[in-house]
């Protein structure tokens, strides 16, 4: 399957969780974990920390999407599927392949 590409200012949305009831409890407080993945460069590292510290939202920057430099996984549906997790992904911009970068450096490909 080809991965899809989110260009700017597209909303992408994919929803991992399992089939059924949502959690059983109201809570009186969330957590919230932001934080920059780096573009997912430890991505088996990343997802054991996320599920450790087990954050009801997770805002998350430098999610690579398709990208050279971090294998063209799709960084944010990895995560979302590993921890079953609703997931939205707004794009800011899109980059490109340069033939002047190395692998680890480079963007989008396109």
């Amino acid at each position: 399957m080809e991965m899809e590409l989110t260009l700017p200012g597209k909303l992408f949305r994919r929803d991992c969780r399992p089939a059924g009831p949502a959690r059983p409890e109201a809570k009186s407080t969330i957590k919230l974990l932001q934080w920059n993945i780096e573009r997912g460069y430890q991505l088996a590292g990343i997802i054991e920390e996320l599920r450790a510290i087990d954050a009801d939202i997770l805002s998350l920057q430098e999610v690579d999407v398709g990208c050279e430099r971090s294998g063209s996984v799709d960084t944010g549906v990895a995560i979302a599927e590993a921890l079953q997790l609703n997931y939205v992904f707004l794009s800011e911009f899109e980059e490109l392949h340069s033939p002047l970068r190395d692998a680890r450096t480079q963007a989008g490909k396109r």
